[in-house]
């Protein structure tokens, strides 16, 4: 597993911890998934990850409302992280 996919992996696993059930809630995931977003392009701009991921980065609000769209991005991404930890 590369630098980045080792830093990558726990900070999805944050993201999707995180709560979405108000609007506080929201802007703070928001936050988080930009810091993270920042993060990524000043260290690891190489990092190249699926289409999937870069929704659930900029998706949260339709999660927020959506409890079927929230439950397969959530799939996906786990699937995603367990491929990033296996590779390891």
């Amino acid at each position: 597993m590369s630098e980045a996919e080792a830093f990558f992996a726990p900070a999805l696993q944050r993201l999707m911890a995180l709560p979405l059930t108000n609007d506080a809630e929201l802007e703070a995931w928001y936050e988080e998934s930009a810091k993270l977003e920042t993060v990524m392009a000043q260290k690891f701009p190489e990092l190249e990850f699926p289409h999937e991921v870069r929704h659930f980065i900029i998706d949260a609000d339709i999660r927020a409302k959506d409890d079927g769209y929230r439950n397969r991005q959530h799939r996906i991404i786990a699937g995603y992280i367990e491929d990033l930890l296996k590779s390891g």
